[in-house]
């Protein structure tokens, strides 16, 4: 009865939902970041791009934009800690969840012991016999 009302099947279903959501953002994530370090590699650690020396203008240029990605970058890495934060929460609420609903599956086989032992009780309770004669006589 027990399986019936929680199966396991569900459970099973729910956990697999929770892993490919935890693998999507921690992809995503990757991405995002392994993205920023590229382009600031790009942007700023070539040596055979280095401006030219007639050009200050072109040189804060770059220095603005690589500013703008470190920017871009801390921002990323903090969305994925809140990201990582939260799927932690997540993940601690469904253990709570599962151990919520372990309780709740143990009440209901000690309450359906208890049923069943009580009609099998009342089952064994003997049926008085009655008469199949009229009322007892009256007396004069």
């Amino acid at each position: 009865m027990v399986d019936e009302v929680f199966p396991s099947q569900g459970r099973q279903q729910v956990a697999q939902a929770m892993r490919r959501r935890l693998v999507i953002t921690l992809a995503a994530a990757v991405v995002l970041i392994g993205g920023g370090w590229i382009t600031l590699w790009a942007a700023g650690g070539s040596p055979a791009v280095a401006p030219a020396p007639h050009a200050p203008a072109a040189l804060a240029a770059s220095r603005r934009t690589s500013n703008e990605l470190l920017e871009t970058t801390k921002g990323l890495q903090v969305t994925q800690q809140q990201a990582v934060d939260q799927l932690q929460v997540v993940q601690d609420q469904l253990v709570a969840q599962r151990a919520e609903t372990e309780r709740l599956a143990q009440q209901i086989a000690a309450l359906t012991e208890k049923l069943d032992a009580l009609q099998l009780s009342v089952a064994n309770i003997p049926v008085p016999a009655t008469h199949a004669a009229g009322p007892p006589p009256k007396s004069h």
